[in-house]
């Protein structure tokens, strides 16, 4: 039985497609995703379109399709595992982190018997900047620098006009961004040397503003007695919010959800 491989801008117009060709119903195909679609880096450059493979049931498609179902079920099973490794502390890296840092995390348990070296961490830094300065002369952005060393984390803190692209949805981008300045700076090194990224003070305003809610939120909890269920966060917003009200003795936190819908969930104690 013929097959088609198409490419798409997503996933499904690939499929409906390929069916479109063959005359096939879903039911009646096996569709194989050979590449998926991305946006590419901050959806400016190196996007990809969806590649899939359609054809009719009994043919090798179906064979393969099978095979790459199987790789699928054992990728969900480790993502599994790394999501599980948060809340309620959360601990996640910077002042407001995404999902994928976790990773970042799982590989540094395996780094932190190896002893600290100053000279490797600047070493680091240098890497570091190299790495960001190829990414903002790539999105012809004019960005500076400013670094600060400690023997906790290396800091940049970046100044320009215009940088709102770089933080994103509640920081959403600077997490991705830090998360890929971390893979760079790092790669040749057994210690982990952590990077935290920063836009004009943007994380130390965010703190602030979760920190405000939280506890406006607590007030009104204790005034009606309701719970409060906060929007969907990310796991480092969530971490600011129960570190927020930890001491407050009329109030109980805690993250309800999965991941990208898990949120905050502010209950008066009994």
């Amino acid at each position: 039985m013929k097959t088609v491989k198409i490419t798409a801008k997503t996933v499904d117009e690939a499929v409906e497609e390929g069916l479109k060709k063959l005359g096939l119903s879903r039911a009646e195909a096996v569709i194989r995703v050979i590449e998926q679609p991305s946006s590419g880096l901050f959806g400016l450059f190196n996007k990809k379109d969806a590649v899939v493979e359609v054809g009719a049931a009994g043919s090798e498609t179906e064979d393969a399709a099978e095979t790459a179902g199987d790789m699928t079920s054992a990728a969900d099973g480790e993502e599994e595992t790394v999501s599980a490794a948060e809340d309620p502390g959360e601990n996640v890296m910077g002042g407001g982190d995404t999902e994928e840092v976790l990773a970042v995390k799982k590989e540094k348990r395996g780094h932190e018997e190896t002893p600290f070296s100053a000279e490797e961490q600047e070493e680091a830094a240098e890497e570091a900047k190299r790495f960001l300065t190829g990414v903002f002369k790539g999105m012809k952005m004019e960005v500076q620098l400013e670094k600060m060393v400690n023997e906790e984390r290396i800091l940049f803190n970046l100044h320009g006009e215009g940088l709102g692209i770089l933080i994103g949805k509640h920081g959403q981008t600077l997490d991705a961004l830090q998360y890929l300045t971390n893979l760079a700076a790092n790669k040749n090194f057994r210690h982990h040397y952590f990077v935290l990224l920063d836009v004009e003070d943007y994380r130390q305003r965010r703190r602030q503003t979760l920190e405000s809610l939280a506890h406006r939120l607590a007030d009104k909890v204790k005034r009606t007695g309701e719970e409060i269920r906060l929007e969907p966060m990310s796991a480092g917003d969530r971490r600011m919010i129960h570190l927020a009200l930890q001491n407050d003795g009329a109030v109980s936190t805690e993250s309800d959800g999965e991941a990208p819908y898990r949120c905050v969930v502010i209950r008066a104690k009994q």
